[in-house]
């Protein structure tokens, strides 16, 4: 005969006081076995017995919100227990349940409280790997503990929800804290009284349950109360589970620890593991586990631990596999392969040694995704550039783009990356940022990104999914108080692109690194070459401008080939047409011809004397054109700074805001030429986006198919093609 037991609404203290003690007592034979209906009060958040408090739960809100936090003696994930919630708990002997494993006894137990909800007019169903579902959305999770050969397994039944509050408790990503992201959520759990459109008296509750865990269990039961020794022990326990000594008695490691961070996900949990190394000899002294994890003996991740001190790092693997190999134990979803991953995934920051980052520098590297770091760094062909590190001045802040000004780190990487054959992309938005990571994976692309720790964890799937699917990364920390740091608002912001923090990337890092990538042209580029004003173009070129240090040079477009070759498609195009450049000059003309307000666009490649004779040509070309145009305006874009609103738009583009120009002066066709093509790709996407002109570029590589014609390789000759056609 099992005993039922009501506890009542107590503080979370009581509750896990009460946990610990029933459990010991049925492993030693002193209580029956029990079922046990609980509530909390006050609300609270509980985090699973292998957690860190700090790194699951959003303590300046639960503190300003009066949200108590506690620890369970169960794993698994942190939750948020509000007044109305019920907790059930199966506290009994494995050999009565006739259940052999920790699967088979959270399968059953699941099943016999969804049989019990169906009593209620509820259709739920178990689903694996803890959760109990309602058409697919969560109404219980559900944990439990071993201790000998009797178990304890808890979970809750949602009777009325503030989602917003749990989220809002919980270190989960703030696009959910948005009122999209609280609806999304809340489509994605379900509660008893939404489901009902009535609250259900807890009695009810109970009796179904009850009869859910008879039918499935095959058990009688009778209520009864707390035995006279539970309640003595509970008045002895209860304040040492409302100590820190045992709410924080899992922490992160301590930074002063040296230690090399990593995150692991798979479907048993989330692995942080923290790793100590002595770099000299490559032998881990000591490995930190944390994480919402269900393992049986509970004790399982502490051996481990201990079982790894001093091992040198290439014998890692074979001495976890050693350790589980003659051992009994479960996890749930969990394998020996997820252990491995989980502790070697920190390890592999230790090739940073080799690229000559110090070794108390090496969690700049947050993460080597997909293969080992100096594989993964020569294979790749992206940069992801979080906008958060521009200034808040700069008018690229919010763009896909630099101007590479020299006022930011940014704009050292965009060079960087440029340098090394590689693609840029500011993220200005998560979407970016997942769109760009499934654009590598498509092409098989890996990747150098930046971004907080913070970041990672909680994007951890995006970056797995996207490794999946064939993009692997390096991921570099930022410089700076972060979004997550400052709160959920400013969190939310972030996610939006809104946050107005200024920070850095770790610069010294990133070029070490890439020192293993080959430059294109086999050595790093001299922006600030000699170069003087063009004498084609020098009086167009307004009184107000000053000339600056350096310029972008021809060199930076040569070795700028990695995204215009991907898309070259031969002679010329018009539209998404490659046509031979008989035909696109032919049409060039008519476009001119038929044009009210026509400008030409100049670029730094021809308003700048480089002392290049092929360019020199080009540019003497584009002259005699101009002398064919009396219609034709003239706008230059001598350099890609941003103008902070100090220039004349009828002589001269904005390069962060292009359109600016050709809607104040309206003109319906554009011509671009001697325009770097990484920026010359900006223009057209901001012209097409925000002005109705039509968009021609005259390029000297590869070409532009977005633009509504391009020529590619367009040298002196070609130019003067067009002027005869005119």
């Amino acid at each position: 005969m099992w005993r039922v037991v009501y506890t009542g609404p107590r503080p979370h203290y009581e509750n896990i006081a009460l946990d610990r003690i029933m459990l010991d007592l049925r492993s030693e034979g002193k209580i029956p076995n029990t079922i046990r209906f609980l509530k909390f009060d006050p609300e609270c958040v509980l985090i699973g017995f292998h957690q860190a408090i700090e790194q699951e739960v959003r303590l300046e809100y639960t503190q300003r919100e009066g949200i108590q936090v506690g620890r369970r003696i169960t794993g698994g994930g942190a939750i948020y227990f509000d007044r109305s919630q019920i907790g059930w708990e199966v506290i009994g002997s494995t050999a009565d349940l006739g259940v052999s494993s920790y699967e088979e006894l959270t399968k059953k137990i699941c099943q016999g409280v969804a049989r019990g909800l169906r009593k209620l007019g509820i259709p739920a169903e178990f689903r694996p790997r803890n959760d109990i579902e309602v058409e697919g959305r969560k109404i219980s999770g559900t944990g439990g503990v071993f201790e000998g050969n009797s178990f304890l397994y808890q979970g809750t039944i949602l009777m009325d929800f503030s989602v917003e509050r749990m989220l809002k408790s919980l270190q989960i990503p703030v696009e959910k804290l948005t009122s999209k992201g609280i609806k999304s959520a809340e489509d994605r759990v379900e509660w008893v009284k939404r489901y009902l459109g009535r609250l259900p008296e807890d009695k009810e509750v109970f009796d179904a349950i009850l009869e859910g865990l008879s039918e499935e269990l095959g058990i009688e039961y009778q209520w009864g109360e707390l035995t006279q020794e539970e309640l003595n022990l509970l008045e002895e326990k209860r304040d040492y589970f409302a100590s820190e000594e045992w709410i924080y008695h899992v922490k992160k490691a301590p930074e002063s620890m040296e230690m090399l961070y990593g995150i692991y996900r798979c479907p048993g949990g989330t692995f942080r593991v923290s790793a100590k190394v002595d770099t000299q000899r490559m032998v881990l002294q000591e490995v930190i586990i944390n994480g919402d994890l269900f393992v049986k003996p509970q004790r399982l991740i502490y051996d481990l631990e201990a079982y790894l001190k001093h091992t040198p790092i290439r014998d890692v693997e074979k001495r976890i596999r050693e350790f589980f190999e003659n051992r009994e134990w479960e996890g749930l979803n969990l394998t020996v392969d997820d252990f491995v991953e989980a502790v070697i995934f920190p390890l592999r920051k230790v090739e940073g040694l080799d690229l000559g980052i110090e070794k108390k520098r090496l969690n700049n590297i947050i993460a080597s995704i997909g293969a080992p770091l100096i594989e993964n760094i020569k294979k790749a062909k992206v940069m992801l550039l979080p906008y958060c590190a521009k200034p808040r001045w700069c008018d690229y802040r919010h763009l896909d783009d630099c101007g590479e000004c020299g006022g930011c780190t940014v704009g050292d990487a965009y060079r960087l990356a440029y340098e090394k054959g590689m693609i840029p992309i500011t993220i200005t938005s998560f979407e970016l940022l997942r769109d760009t990571l499934l654009w590598c994976a498509k092409n098989g692309y890996t990747y150098i990104g930046h971004c907080c720790y913070e970041f990672y964890e909680k994007r951890y799937e995006i970056f797995q999914r996207a490794s999946k699917e064939g993009a692997n990364g390096v991921l570099f920390d930022i410089v700076g108080t972060t979004c997550y740091s400052l709160g959920v608002e400013e969190e939310e912001k972030a996610y939006h692109g809104e946050f107005t923090v200024e920070l850095d990337l770790i610069k010294e890092d990133l070029y070490k690194s890439l020192s293993v990538k080959e430059s294109i042209d086999g050595s790093h580029h001299k922006k600030n070459q000699s170069f003087d004003f063009s004498p084609y173009f020098k009086e167009f070129i307004p009184s107000y401008y000053k000339k600056p240090k350096a310029v972008p040079t021809p060199q930076e477009d040569r070795t700028r080939t990695a995204m215009q070759e991907e898309v070259f498609k031969g002679e010329a195009t018009i539209g998404d047409r490659a046509v031979s450049y008989k035909e696109a000059l032919e049409y060039i003309a008519k476009l001119i011809k038929e044009s009210k307000r026509p400008t030409l666009v100049v670029g730094p490649l021809l308003l700048w004397d480089f002392g290049e004779e092929e360019l020199r040509q080009k540019a003497q070309a584009v002259r005699e054109l101009l002398e064919k145009l009396d219609k034709v305006m003239v706008k230059i874009l001598p350099d890609y700074r941003p103008k902070l609103k100090k220039y004349d738009p009828t002589v001269e583009m904005d390069p962060p805001n292009p359109y600016h120009t050709i809607l104040h002066t309206q003109n319906d066709l554009t011509l671009l030429v001697g325009v770097h093509c990484y920026r010359t790709d900006f223009v057209i996407r901001m012209l097409r986006k925000h002005t109705p002109t039509t968009i021609v570029t005259l390029c000297g590589l590869y070409g532009h198919p977005e633009a509504h014609a391009s020529t590619s390789f367009t040298d002196a000759e070609k130019i003067r093609d067009l002027t005869k056609l005119l």
